[in-house]
């Protein structure tokens, strides 16, 4: 369901988002959101150290952009891992192919304080996502149901 629902949360997200009266968080948002989307071909490896920030659309305030932190995309040898590995607020999950451009995070929170957890071991802390590729050497992990803070997440991965 929330799959289905994901290009709806979207729009109606970043709708909302682009009325905040900060126009530089504004100006950001429309910087994460540029760019061509590019497939996921068959030699692309996103494995290595990411700067990575959240976006949070949607919800009170409808726009908050966080600082940089580090993430880290590897191959556990059953396929690739991310890992956002600093921050009060963490994830770390597994990606699926969708479609030629479109990948499935199937991840958890955990706090900085906590263990990371997998997919499945505590529901509440369940999240799912969609991993897009885009030009400029970028990625954006977009959570279209985030389980505190805002309607729709944005994860924004830069070399």
């Amino acid at each position: 369901k929330v799959l289905k629902e994901f290009d709806t949360r979207r729009v109606a997200a970043i709708t909302a988002a682009k009325e905040a009266s900060d126009e530089a968080a504004v100006a950001t948002l429309n910087q994460v959101l540029s760019g061509k989307v590019l497939p996921f071909d068959a030699g692309y490896d996103p494995s290595g150290s990411w700067r990575c920030r959240f976006v949070k659309v949607g919800g009170q305030p409808s726009l908050a952009i966080y600082d940089w932190f580090s993430c880290r995309i590897y191959d556990d040898g059953a396929g690739w891992v991310i890992r956002k590995a600093t921050g009060s607020q963490r994830t770390m999950g597994r990606l699926y192919r969708l479609t030629e451009d479109r990948l499935l995070y199937l991840g958890a929170l955990h706090y900085g304080y906590e263990k990371p957890l997998w997919f499945g071991h505590d529901l509440s802390r369940n999240q799912i996502a969609v991993l897009t590729r885009v030009e400029g050497k970028r990625l954006r992990l977009e959570f279209p149901k985030p389980i505190a803070e805002s309607e729709f997440d944005i994860l924004e991965f830069a070399p």
